[in-house]
């Protein structure tokens, strides 16, 4: 019985998201079609530019860095009383690992 309740409850707050979302839409003011509002602006000045793309070049080693001290404090943070030594070996080998990811 009562493992039918959280589908119950999900499929309730879906719908009544749904139904506030649709009543938002119809009573929301229309906006105007200002074609400015969709041009950049910087300081007065049009800006001749063309699309660049960002490298992800640095972006996986920093979101390595927070993967492994996340999972480093998932693993100490669950750590039995008595395994303090353990815990802190663990945290060193870790703590290398890291700095010889930073200085990469």
């Amino acid at each position: 019985m009562f493992s039918l309740i959280p589908p119950f409850a999900f499929i309730l707050f879906l719908a009544l998201a749904f139904l506030f979302g649709y009543g938002a839409t119809k009573f929301a003011p229309k906006s105007g079609g200002n074609p400015e509002s969709e041009t950049s602006y910087a300081g007065g000045e049009d800006i001749e530019g063309k699309k660049s793309f960002p490298g992800y070049k640095l972006f996986y080693p920093i979101a390595l860095f927070f993967t492994v001290l996340h999972v480093l404090a998932l693993i100490l943070g669950l750590l039995p009383a008595g395994a303090a030594a353990l815990g802190l070996i663990y945290a060193g080998i870790v703590s290398f690992t890291l700095l010889l990811l930073v200085l990469r």
